[in-house]
């Protein structure tokens, strides 16, 4: 039986490396409706979404592991009506992942045809603090906070925004607007 060499197998790991960044780019790009897309676009000029080949390290590790079919960038969820799909995004800037970001709802009202933004949290022109942000949806149920003083009982899907391995936020809508939890730190 043949061994594959070395430089064989550096070869088919760039292959699969790059097969799995191009698949991350496709799994972002398709989860937004094209309307939506058109909006960030012209609402957020020189901003993307973030994707898992920004992460880096084991940080991307972490994320392919807990979420193998999800974009860091995309939350889909009902997270202000429960019969509204609503799309909760982390935009970083076109000139790179680190040096900023903006987590923005989009969310349709029962009543409008077209989508809404809520611009949640930003935080731009400084080095590293997007390092290892990702967004997803969580469930609605009870969530305490990092120092369990206090709790919350979400009636929808929520956004948690997390910085890896770091800390964690939870944005929940309630009377109207989204609160926020810090759930870790």
């Amino acid at each position: 039986m043949r061994r594959i060499g070395p430089s064989l197998l550096l070869v088919f790991t760039l292959v699969f490396e790059m097969h799995l960044v191009a698949q991350s780019k496709n799994m972002c790009a398709n989860a937004l409706p094209s309307e939506a897309k058109l909006l960030v676009n012209k609402t957020f000029p020189g901003w993307r979404l973030k994707q898992t080949s920004d992460l880096v390290g084991y940080d991307r590790e972490l994320w392919r592991k807990a979420h193998p079919r999800e974009c860091p960038g995309i939350a889909i969820g009902h997270f202000e009506s429960p019969d509204q799909t609503a799309y909760g995004l982390l935009l970083v800037p076109d000139s790179g992942a680190e040096t900023g970001y903006k987590l923005v709802v989009l969310s349709k009202a029962s009543t409008a045809d077209r989508f809404s933004t809520r611009v949640l949290d930003r935080a731009e022109g400084q080095p590293g603090v997007g390092s290892g942000l990702v967004i997803s949806r969580v469930p609605p149920g009870e969530y305490s906070g990092f120092d369990s003083t206090q709790s919350v009982k979400v009636k929808l899907d929520a956004v948690e925004a997390e910085w890896i391995e770091k800390s964690s936020v939870l944005y929940f809508w309630k009377n109207g607007k989204y609160r926020t939890l810090q759930t870790s730190d």
